[in-house]
């Protein structure tokens, strides 16, 4: 096997193993996430610095170095774009969800009957009530499924063509149309690193 210039070794071949123990591979794999984690604690600077240092990473990868950047404070200005983008489709996501939220507890509490009488009425709010947020939730649950498809484009677009990449929604269509199965991939490899993150 053929060294690189940080000392670790290329593979000739890669598989779905080698996008989460490639970077092992990096003598001193360790101590840099180790500092990096210690790093990403510090609330909005530890993130900018992550982000950056992950750009960093995928700059070395894409050179077929499996080396790791070195850990340290340099990294902020690199992943500024990275942050800016994340947050503004967090806050649309919250709006959408608290949206819907709002829109069937308070459009189902609307249609509960006023009795003047003291009769007991049977009514089917609580079953209504329960078919709505039950569909509402799985409608968001989908949603947020689906959207990690576009994590792995949002953070490639950004890092090619900076702040206005990360909202290139016809480049995304365009990419997905181009290498599906490798979309769905990077999709599905994002949404398992988040589960276990």
């Amino acid at each position: 096997m053929e060294l690189s210039a940080g000392g670790a070794e290329r593979t000739p071949e890669t598989t779905v193993g080698d996008a989460f123990a490639w970077a092992m591979r990096d003598p001193e794999w360790i101590s840099k996430l180790v500092l990096m984690g210690l790093i990403g604690i510090i609330p909005i600077v530890g993130t900018l610095q992550l982000l950056g240092w992950m750009l960093t990473t995928i700059d070395n990868l894409r050179a077929g170095h499996q080396v790791l950047p070195p850990a340290g404070f340099r990294y902020a200005t690199r992943g500024l774009y990275l942050f800016l983008a994340s947050l503004i489709y967090i806050l649309v996501f919250a709006v959408v969800f608290y949206g819907t939220m709002f829109a069937l507890v308070f459009g189902f509490t609307g249609t509960i009957p006023h009795s003047g009488s003291g009769q007991g009425t049977v009514t089917p709010f609580p079953f209504l009530f329960f078919i709505g947020m039950f569909g509402g939730m799985s409608a968001i649950l989908a949603l947020s499924l689906a959207l990690y498809l576009f994590v792995p484009l949002v953070i490639l677009f950004t890092d090619r063509r900076g702040f206005s990449g990360a909202f290139d929604w016809v480049g995304f269509i365009r990419a997905i149309r181009i290498s599906p199965r490798e979309t769905v991939a990077a999709g599905a490899l994002s949404l398992v690193a988040y589960l276990i993150s």
